[in-house]
């Protein structure tokens, strides 16, 4: 999709509603086995340099979409309540404790979370959304804006066969 300063190219929106999201999608998908440890997955997303992915199950069936942002909130999570246990529990306020304390905190909420099965930090209340391969451009460009989310996968007879994402 051609654009000028982030505003569509004139006739741009016009092929945009005809054009489907199977011409433009990216076929060779990365997508993560919700069955796998966020360590193998946090790896693969930063090797693949992408910042979020399809989670499938064990049959290829979408069941959510992982982020960076989401394992980090599930590291934040764990530090916070380690902190609001520590604030609660700690006798004296060493500073040089302290820091020691909030770095053995950070280093097993990174732990944690890395040993955790991917299926384990996906947002509970996430509404797993996806395209069909003849669905319009136009309801892509629509439903990314309006959800404000980065990429939608494109799912045909229950199996992730595409993506469409916010650069594309």
């Amino acid at each position: 999709m051609m654009q000028q300063g982030g505003i569509l190219a004139e006739g741009s929106a016009a092929r945009s509603r005809w054009m489907s999201v199977n011409n433009v999608m990216t076929r060779e998908v990365v997508s993560i086995r919700a069955s796998e440890d966020v360590k193998d997955a946090w790896l693969l997303l930063m090797e693949m340099d992408i910042s979020g992915a399809p989670v499938v199950d064990d049959s290829g069936a979408l069941v959510g979409i992982l982020s960076t942002t989401d394992i980090l909130k599930a590291v934040l999570d764990r530090v916070q309540k380690a902190r609001s246990l520590r604030e609660s529990t700690m006798q004296g306020t060493d500073p040089d404790s302290v820091v020691k304390e909030e770095l053995r905190e950070l280093s097993l909420a990174l732990r944690a979370v890395a040993e955790s099965k991917v299926a384990a930090i996906l947002p509970k209340d996430q509404k797993v959304l996806s395209l069909a391969p003849g669905d319009s451009l136009d309801r892509a460009i629509h439903m990314i804006a309006e959800n404000n989310i980065n990429r939608l996968p494109v799912v045909d007879n229950n199996k992730v066969v595409g993506i469409i994402t916010r650069q594309d």
